[in-house]
């Protein structure tokens, strides 16, 4: 986890500045949840030993025109018994009067659709989170951004002075798309990125019954890929005449997206179109010059006693691929060939990409006695390969700030698809929140 010694420092001073300068206007206010739960496969009730958010707190302060926030949480797993602070976001906000300004360590939302949003690429995900919602998957970076707000129209610029990545499951044995390899750790052969600074801008306007945007963002991959291959000397009985390099390509993004209301339907869609290109330079290196598009629309239909209908279509298509790359064929052998679709990796944008070039998402919410009963149903079909997910759940408030939740997640797929090896990660999850 993160060092935060010295952030928390400089916290525990700005918010003692504030508090002293004028404690009579200014306010502080908090919420937070502690939360256990327990996951346990379906297969045979075995524990899935992942780490979880067992307690959030957020923190506040107000005064006039600037507030400071704070959303951090304890990352816990039962077979450690390790907790480990995170703090998820530490930002100052101020409001002039033609918009806003924030600071900080901050998590951004772009996008329409619900959950998978090809434009939203400012902050890397957690992928040991993957399965929440919003911004719960997401990693919080240092960032500034600005709005501004002119009649129907909205601007915003957004500064990400360094790159951060993913977090990917590495040797964990409990996730079924870990990231491992039998001989090497490719987390120490990322190649370091130039110093360079990340920027986006968005725009959004009302039109009638409908608000459109459009986005755009240059950075690198929040994924790194294999870039190609160094030379290291003679090969040996011990040592390898080559060392893998891996490496965050260059991406831009260009996206757009709308969300409409038509009587009791939502129409939410977004797509977002990616260049990208390998621009370090290997003594073996994968050239690559691609293009590619990702989408996603939503339709929400609320019906009478507040049930809720959702389906989502989410895509992918690679538009243009270029390049060479090269493969190991032991000693010195070095072959070259034209790269194919089976060897590009999609670096940025919806995770789901990952898994399908066409899914589908369908969900039903119930509220039953006066909200105090939720009942969800969701399942996940991909439309191209025979592969699948049923899903469900419900979530009990008995008593006011309390509440428990049920779940459980089926995944089926066939020999060579993602969701084969996702099937022994299907599972029952219990938990027990209590919000203050």
């Amino acid at each position: 986890m993160i060092n935060t010694k010295n952030t928390k420092g400089h916290i525990s001073v700005l918010l003692a500045f504030l508090f002293v300068s004028n404690p009579l206007i200014a306010q502080i206010f908090y919420s937070g949840s502690i939360q256990p739960l327990t996951m346990n496969r379906l297969s045979d009730n075995s524990q899935i030993s992942l780490p979880f958010r067992i307690a959030e707190l957020d923190l506040g302060f107000s005064k006039g025109d600037i507030d400071f926030k704070i959303n951090s949480a304890i990352e816990y797993r039962w077979s450690e018994g390790d907790p480990k602070f995170d703090l998820r976001e530490a930002y100052l906000i101020w409001y002039p009067s033609w918009g806003e300004v924030k600071a900080g360590k901050q998590i951004h939302a772009w996008g329409a659709v619900d959950g998978n949003n090809p434009m939203d690429n400012l902050n890397p995900y957690d992928y040991y989170f993957m399965f929440l919602l919003g911004t719960d998957r997401k990693i919080g970076t240092l960032s500034a951004s600005l709005k501004y707000y002119w009649n129907d129209w909205q601007l915003e610029a957004v500064i990400i002075p360094q790159h951060e990545g993913n977090r990917f499951p590495f040797n964990e044995p409990d996730f079924p798309i870990s990231q491992s390899t039998e001989y090497f750790d490719p987390r120490d052969y990322v190649k370091e990125i130039p110093s360079e600074t990340e920027y986006g801008f968005n725009i959004k306007t009302t039109i009638g019954n409908s608000d459109y945007g459009v986005s755009y963002f240059s950075g690198r991959d929040r994924s790194f890929t294999l870039g190609g291959f160094n030379f290291t000397g003679e090969p040996s009985t011990d040592i390898l005449p080559i060392l893998p390099e891996f490496c965050y390509r260059k991406t831009t993004m260009l996206g757009g997206d709308f969300v409409s209301f038509i009587g009791d339907f939502t129409l939410r869609g977004e797509g977002g179109y990616f260049q990208t290109e390998n621009d370090f330079s290997f003594d073996f290196k994968n050239d690559l010059d691609a293009s590619y598009l990702q989408y996603a629309f939503q339709i929400e239909y609320l019906a009478e006693n507040d049930y809720i209908f959702a389906g989502q279509l989410i895509g992918s298509d690679i538009l243009s691929l270029e390049g060479q790359i090269y493969e190991y064929s032991g000693g010195m052998s070095f072959p070259s060939r034209d790269i194919t679709e089976d060897d590009f990796q999609q670096g940025m944008g919806t995770p789901f990409a990952m898994f399908t070039d066409m899914g589908m998402f369908l969900s039903t919410t119930g509220n039953y006695w006066d909200n105090v009963l939720e009942v969800r149903v969701n399942t996940f079909m991909d439309l191209e390969d025979n592969q699948s997910m049923l899903g469900g759940g419900f979530t009990y408030s008995p008593v006011e700030n309390w509440e428990i939740d049920f779940s459980a997640s089926k995944f089926i797929g066939t020999d060579g698809t993602q969701f084969k090896s996702l099937e022994d990660f299907s599972h029952l999850q219990i938990g027990l929140r209590y919000s203050f």
